[in-house]
């Protein structure tokens, strides 16, 4: 199984507090490969920055490492999977970054899109009848993870 992480789970991996790390380590350990986007990379650089957390970044390089999470680059499907997103975002009910790692996501095929992100959880994906997508993404939480991990 493919899993997707948002750059939201990465800030929150950091944090002890969420035990998101311990779920993360539960896929790995499970087989499941944990992959991410160089737009992700590029906003938790960005965030880091803005927000003055070098050590931020330090540590998500860390856990980046530990968990061997692996980046997708671009490819000739995430085009057109930025074009029909933009297309069923007509509302903008979420940024354009975030549409932009969910593309990326689809146009890979990963089975799970993983965000702590409230808009995201709610972006409509199943609505989607982009007929380019085979295999379809599914949107959830850590703790849906968690679930999924467990059953």
């Amino acid at each position: 199984m493919n899993i997707f992480l948002d750059s939201t789970i990465f800030f929150d991996a950091i944090d002890p507090k969420k035990h998101i790390f311990t779920i993360l380590q539960h896929a790995k350990n499970d087989g499941h490969q944990l992959v991410t986007s160089l737009t992700v990379y590029g906003e938790i650089v960005w965030v880091c920055q803005r927000d003055k957390r070098p050590n931020d970044i330090h540590n998500i390089l860390e856990l980046i490492n530990q968990l061997n999470v692996q980046c997708s680059i671009p490819n000739i499907q995430l085009r057109e999977c930025c074009k029909c997103l933009d297309k069923m975002d007509k509302q903008n009910w979420v940024g354009f970054s975030d549409r932009t790692h969910l593309a990326y996501s689809t146009a890979y095929g990963d089975d799970f899109f993983v965000t702590s992100e409230k808009n995201l959880l709610h972006f409509p994906l199943d609505s989607n009848k982009c007929r380019r997508c085979e295999k379809k993404t599914k949107i959830i939480s850590p703790e849906e993870l968690k679930t999924v991990l467990n059953s």
